[in-house]
């Protein structure tokens, strides 16, 4: 078993940069915040039965944990984000302008459900499981190793920028005050 520990003290942005890139888990109420964590490239544990103690030892192997719980988060204060309870896409952009997670963004490189890192998957393969009309105007394929599902851009994929763009831009009350990183758009082969 991995012997893994988390610095005893410090802020969050310190602890995220000592550990590299930002890693979460969510507790139970926070679903779709990990989903769209997920979406904009962020290793996001969630589960729908992780219980309070099985979290704080996550948090204890360089995992920042999420809760809208104030007592959870009183457990673990140096490790553990404390959102209030509003929209997710409200939450996301706070952890974003929290940690700059703009900065790290790699959107599209993870699956929303299983967390896993897509696989680009040559077209010929995939073509044997994705509808023949995609096939005929789509190159780019990617696999998720655990499930075995297909992605690929589709129509969807403009409005699904928009919202990684809008994820990442934290405005405090006044409007005018903007925190967080910029998400560049890729021409590349990226998902």
């Amino acid at each position: 078993m991995r012997r893994c520990c988390a610095p005893a003290t410090g802020s969050m942005r310190r602890f995220c940069t000592r550990w590299g890139e930002p890693r979460f888990v969510c507790d139970v109420h926070l679903a779709k915040v990990a989903r769209y964590l997920r979406l904009l490239g962020f290793d996001t544990l969630y589960r729908h039965d992780i219980d309070d103690d099985e979290l704080l030892a996550l948090t204890g192997c360089g995992r920042v944990g999420l809760t809208c719980d104030r007592r959870l988060q009183a457990r673990a204060p140096g490790r553990i984000v404390l959102l209030r309870c509003e929209a997710a896409e409200r939450q996301v952009q706070k952890v974003a302008a929290i940690f700059d997670l703009g900065r790290y963004a790699h959107p599209f490189r993870r699956t929303l459900c299983c967390n896993r890192p897509v696989a680009a998957v040559p077209k010929e393969r995939a073509c044997a499981v994705v509808p023949v009309a995609t096939c005929r105007w789509r190159a780019g394929y990617w696999k998720c190793p655990k499930c075995g599902k297909i992605y690929w851009q589709g129509t969807h994929a403009k409005r699904m920028r928009r919202k990684i763009v809008e994820l990442l831009r934290y405005k405090e009350k006044s409007d005018e005050k903007r925190a967080g990183g910029k998400y560049v758009e890729s021409n590349g082969g990226d998902p």
